[in-house]
């Protein structure tokens, strides 16, 4: 029998949200979608921000009676929400009155800087899969869950993939090295060090809010002002010599920062070299000097940007063993797999017999 699952989440092209959603479709589900900024704008105006935050009670109300619409005509097996800032816990207690099985794929670090509903939504989610090692614990000392599973990020394999570059992707993209990723402070002060160490680098920035966030007047020459998605942003990553991976630092109700991101596996998906921040997590992932090269502090990264620019032919053969080691293993379409396993085994049994169910974090 054909499941049929409604997704919550983003669905603009390269979103990991949509990867998951058209990963569940290629597994043979009957996904409905609905995207959540169709409700919930995101706006960057102040005059915008502020309308929105007048209508905020409104818009969230609106888009949890369209998701109880869509179920009672649907009906649904499953609900998978990815994130689910905005779901209400009072929505998905009708959704289970129905029938309806519940799961969320969680992406961040924190389950309580994201807005006052996610705390009370996500005890009532049969299972919560979450993407980072630490989230369990930090969760679970503030609210109970009912299960929870251990499920990392991804790559999407309809997007992060090798392409052909043209001449235009060079000449828009090309530069010794790159991040691209939304600013933070703690980003910003890892590139400030590393402006200190190499002034001169062939560097560029892309994402957002790096031109009105970052203080540091040092970095104003690398910063692109704007960000990157879809097949830009793969066409980037493949342009660029050395693709760091800087994560992002701890934020309110974490007890860590990220150790891995999608970055993690999209940049060896497309066979980009990638230069990643050196932790327990991303080591039980990929071999160092084999699959990727890491660093840990801003003198080292100076160090290893230096020898892996002297170094193409190494850089390239990391590059490709990177993409073997990713390339299937680690796509959206595996982690949706294991979701969809979970269900098989779990979904049938009453809450009771699988309550405070936890799968340890296991190497992967």
């Amino acid at each position: 029998m054909t499941t049929r699952i409604l997704f919550i989440g983003e669905s603009w092209y390269g979103s990991n949200s949509a990867a998951c959603a058209f990963a569940l479709r290629r597994h043979g589900a009957n996904v409905v979608d609905i995207d959540e900024q169709r409700f919930i704008p995101q706006v960057s105006m102040f005059s915008s921000r502020v309308i929105r935050r007048l209508l905020w009670f409104r818009l969230v109300a609106e888009f949890n009676r369209a998701i109880l619409e869509v179920a009672e005509s649907f009906r649904p097996d499953i609900l998978l929400a990815f994130k689910g800032n905005y779901i209400l816990a009072s929505t998905l207690e009708a959704l289970r009155a129905m029938g309806v099985r519940l799961y969320n794929y969680f992406p961040d670090t924190s389950a309580f800087a994201h807005g006052p509903w996610l705390a009370k939504s996500l005890p009532e989610y049969d299972c919560v899969f979450y993407t980072k090692p630490f989230w369990y614990r930090d969760v679970t000392s503030r609210i109970s869950l009912r299960n929870a599973v251990f499920l990392p990020h991804g790559y999407c394999a309809d997007l992060d993939r090798p392409l052909a570059l043209e001449p235009r992707d060079l000449a828009d993209y090309g530069c010794d090295v790159a991040l691209i990723a939304n600013h933070t402070g703690y980003k910003e002060g890892m590139l400030e060090q590393l402006y200190s160490l190499r002034p001169d680098l062939n560097l560029r920035i892309w994402g957002l809010r790096w031109d009105t966030h970052c203080k540091s007047a040092a970095l104003r020459k690398w910063i692109q002002g704007f960000g990157l998605w879809g097949e830009s942003y793969i066409r980037a990553i493949q342009a660029v010599r050395i693709n760091l991976a800087i994560m992002s630092g701890v934020v309110f109700g974490s007890s860590s920062g990220d150790l891995t991101t999608a970055r993690t596996y999209a940049i060896p998906a497309t066979g980009a070299f990638m230069l990643h921040e050196r932790n327990a997590e991303v080591l039980g992932l990929y071999k160092e000097d084999v699959e990727i090269a890491c660093f840990s502090s801003p003198e080292e990264l100076a160090e290893k940007i230096e020898y892996y620019l002297a170094h193409p032919i190494e850089r390239e053969r990391i590059a490709k063993a990177g993409h073997t080691r990713c390339v299937p293993a680690y796509s959206y379409d595996n982690r949706m797999e294991q979701i969809l396993h979970w269900h098989s085994a779990h979904g049938s049994q009453d809450d009771a017999a699988v309550s405070a169910l936890h799968h340890p974090v296991e190497a992967q």
